[in-house]
């Protein structure tokens, strides 16, 4: 009974963004222009070199390119609005019609962030990949790596999810969420590796990223896909991080429900 009612949740998520088709167009072309300028800006500091050294050893040209690809591949699903339908439920008191429905809330939140994936999937996905393909020289991972890669990117997904999610419960209390929402934003372009890799960074910054669970988003699973990261020590090691960290949110996320509900009784919503 469950599992219809995720499905039909989900499927209601992504027919609602089917009137939005006319954006997918722009959205193509502000991920290439990004990409292009990331791209055009490595070649500068490149500047004719054939690799540059760093914290994970000698990075090429061309494995700059494959990470700013891979980067924006996997920010097709890690950009999410959870924040947002979470304090927008909350403040406009849609949340009272959610709370009656035979799920949980998050489970609400989460077919509805899965509805909008599968619509980014063959709207905003495919058509990226084939653009990288038809345009640039993509590096593909060995077998192992990929599989490997796939997992990490699953896992880090889910945990981008359980972040926004954990944030937007803030929305009980906070109704500015939209500030936290830009510091955030903020602290994942910087610390998640998303934008420049963190093996770029001083030991300070790695250090500071290293406490934080954005890394395990973006740059350990391309460093992954790059071959950087291959033994299976380091490989188990990454995914237990990201399960501590799941378990971690999930657990902080049970106890701010708890008073969120009962604030809301005392509110008598």
């Amino acid at each position: 009974m469950k599992l219809v009612l995720y499905r039909e949740m989900t499927m209601n998520s992504f027919r609602s963004l089917l009137a939005f088709r006319a954006e997918v167009l722009l959205f193509l072309l502000s991920q290439v222009f990004r990409i292009f300028i990331q791209i055009y800006i490595w070649h500068a500091l490149f500047d004719g070199k054939d690799a540059l050294n760093s914290q994970a050893g000698a990075i090429s040209l061309h494995e700059m390119i494959t990470y700013v690809l891979i980067s924006s591949v996997i920010s097709v699903f890690a950009t999410n609005d959870v924040i947002f339908r979470v304090s927008s439920k909350v403040s406009s008191g849609e949340i009272a019609m959610d709370l009656i429905k035979p799920m949980s809330f998050r489970s609400v939140v989460f077919c509805q962030m899965l509805g909008s994936n599968l619509y980014r999937i063959l709207f905003e996905l495919v058509p990226l990949i084939v653009i990288s393909i038809l345009f640039f020289h993509v590096q593909l991972p060995s077998f192992a790596h990929g599989i490997a890669f796939l997992l990490l990117v699953l896992g880090g997904l889910f945990l981008n999810f359980v972040i926004t999610y954990t944030i937007g419960l803030i929305a009980f209390w906070y109704i500015l969420i939209w500030q936290v929402n830009m510091l955030l934003n903020g602290l994942i372009r910087l610390f998640s590796g998303a934008f420049i890799p963190i093996w770029f960074f001083s030991d300070s910054l790695i250090q500071i990223s290293y406490f934080l669970p954005f890394r395990l988003i973006y740059y350990e699973p391309i460093s992954v896909y790059l071959g950087k990261i291959s033994s299976v020590e380091e490989l188990l090691l990454l995914f237990a991080q990201q399960l501590a960290w799941i378990v971690g949110l999930l657990l902080l996320q049970k106890w701010m429900w708890t008073k969120a509900v009962k604030r809301l009784v005392l509110q008598g919503g």
